[in-house]
Order: structure tokens, then sequence, then C-alpha cells
């Protein structure tokens, strides 16, 4: 078996469709059910919660592909697609899509600073906890694990987030790519339209396959997302690994994230309904 230092190059287990250089804040079901709590009203709830994690599309962008500065893009320069939107869907997508930014939203939580603390952001904290515990993780593997944890906490407080991932992820209306096109392709010019299309189609493909272990009843569901784990690791890296040594892991961080994720949900909801 590999030692841990190198085996955190399958951070694919944990952060499976980021790509090299890039970093997500919190996993998808933590969107998901952050803009259901900022926009508790909203209609068209499926295209709600697929805005709240289209964002992240921006990291499975290949670097070959012709769009320069997707991240940017979709975390800090067009976080407001409202003004673009047109119909009940496009709106309710424009509204999830708004929650998910580095500049004032969740991942400005998890990245930047939460509750009145600005040094760190929660999930930088909890993945520095998480090294003190075991020093030969990486970085990088501390902060996916954090997120993981935090989405399986998340379940615990709302037990159908994964089947709502899962259905944003395969039933979003075509409507959410149009908006996405109407901006970043027609009105902007960041991208083109075939590699708008490409990214999603890839970045739908990889949620769907985390969203489909999360939405497994407990413990099936932790039990599932190790599996994807070693099976991603052995068929990417050629890497063997311990669903064991990656299932204590997972553990750990739920254990450090229990106590206060809620807290930092709370207020990271209550940030975005200041800016709204």
């Amino acid at each position: 078996m590999k030692s841990i230092s190198r085996r955190a190059i399958i951070l694919v287990f944990l952060g499976f469709f980021l790509q090299p250089g890039l970093s997500r804040a919190f996993n998808p079901a933590t969107h998901i059910f952050i803009a259901e709590k900022a926009f508790p009203g909203s209609t068209e709830r499926l295209d709600l919660d697929y805005g709240s994690i289209a964002p992240d599309l921006a990291l499975s962008v290949p670097d070959t592909a012709s769009w320069e500065t997707p991240f940017q893009d979709t975390h800090y320069n067009y976080i407001d697609l409202r003004p673009y939107a047109r119909g009940s869907i496009q709106k309710a997508f424009a509204r999830g899509w708004l929650t998910h930014n580095e500049a004032w939203g969740a991942d400005h939580s998890a990245h930047k600073g939460y509750c009145g603390k600005t040094s760190l952001g929660y999930v930088i904290e909890k993945s520095q906890e998480l090294v003190l515990w075991n020093p030969d993780l990486t970085a990088d593997f501390a902060h996916y694990a954090i997120e993981v944890a935090v989405d399986l906490l998340v379940k615990g407080d709302d037990p159908g987030i994964g089947e709502k991932l899962l259905k944003a992820d395969l039933f979003r209306s075509p409507q959410d790519r149009r908006l996405l096109a109407r901006v970043l392709v027609w009105k902007e010019r960041r991208t083109d339209w075939i590699t708008l299309a490409l990214v999603e189609l890839s970045f739908r493909n990889l949620v769907g396959r985390y969203a489909m272990a999360l939405a497994l009843p407990s413990p099936m569901d932790k039990k599932a997302i190790v599996e994807l784990g070693v099976e991603l690791a052995r068929e990417k890296y050629g890497i063997e690994v311990s669903p064991e040594e990656l299932g204590e892991i997972l553990e750990k961080a739920m254990a450090l994230c229990r106590g206060d994720y809620r807290e930092v949900i709370d207020c990271t909801v209550e940030r975005i309904r200041e800016h709204l």
C-alpha cells in the first residue's frame, strides 16, 4: 500500500470533479441546503438546487478548453445572473447561483471567514485540525474530507438531501444552461457554446456518481462514498487504498464538524440574505 501522502492524490474520492490548482469549498449537498434556507419560498426548487451547485462546473474545465478564467467568471465576476433570467425556471436557477459565490456567499464562509471570523474559512480551519490529528494527511486531502463530512452531517438534518442533489443533477431544465450561455457565451464572450455544453456534461456526470452514493440510506451512503473513492483511485491512478483507512479519516472529519457546522450554515444564510 502506498503512503498516505501519495494516496492524497485520490482527492477524487472527496473532490472528484476538482481540477488541479483549484479549490472547492462546500460540497454540493451543503450548497443545496444553504440555498433552500436562503430562499425557502422559491418556486422551481429543482432549478434553485441546481443553480446552487452549478458554479463549480468551472472546476471541470480542462486546461486545453477555450475558457481562460472559468473560476473567476463563476465565483466572482458573474455571480448575479438575475437581471438576465427569463421566466420562473431561470430566475430560480439564478437565485441558487447567487448563493454560491466566493465574494460573500457560501464559498466565502468555507474559504475566507464565517460568523465574524475573518482569518480563516470554516473548511480551511477544520482541515488544519484534521491534519493535526494525522500529520501524514496533505492539506488538500484534509480539505475534501471536511467537505464530505459536512455533506453527511447536513444529511442528518435533511435526509432527502442526497435525492435532491441527484434530481437536480439529472432533471435540471435546459433553460438553466441557456441562461449561462446568454451571459457567458453570447453577452460576455467568456467561452463558446460547445465548451460550455461539454463542461456541464462532464460536471453533471461526476456529480451524479457522488449523488447516487449520498442518496443511499445511512450507513450505506458513507460506505458507498468510501467505495467510490477506492474505485476511482484504482481506475484513474492505479493506487490501492484501504476502505477502512478512508472511512476512519471521514469519521474523524465528521467528529470535528459535528458541534458547529449548523452555526456556520446559519451565519452563511444570514449573510446571503443581507446581500439580496
